[in-house]
């Protein structure tokens, strides 16, 4: 036996293919209070080199930040899914040499 396959068969419609949903993200803008003898810049290159447990949360900061009064004001991203409290405000207070406050000024989903 042998079978001819017309190609047309083998394409599927726009209709069939199923779209990959994009990640759902979570933004966050945070403070962070240097401890005295800290330098708040060295603190935040240390903080924004916070790995998450998973790889694909995809923590992102922002570039733009401020300092003041020994304050970090900054924001980043995450996945939605990730539990942002113990992936990275967690990490930040066991910094406790480095860290003696923080604080989440607001989040929300972005959809």
């Amino acid at each position: 036996f042998f079978f001819s396959i017309n190609p047309e068969y083998l394409t599927m419609s726009d209709a069939e293919v199923e779209e990959t949903p994009a990640q759902v993200l979570r933004m966050a803008n945070i403070w962070v209070k240097a401890a005295d003898g800290v330098d708040p810049e060295a603190l935040f290159t240390k903080i924004k080199a916070i790995e998450t447990s998973q790889p694909d949360y995809n923590l992102k900061w922002d570039d733009k930040y401020r300092i003041e009064a020994g304050k970090i004001y900054c924001t980043f991203t995450i996945a939605l899914e990730a539990d942002f409290d113990e992936e990275v405000m967690d990490v930040i207070e066991y910094m406790e040499g480095e860290v003696t406050g923080q604080g989440i000024i607001f989040q929300t989903a972005m959809e």
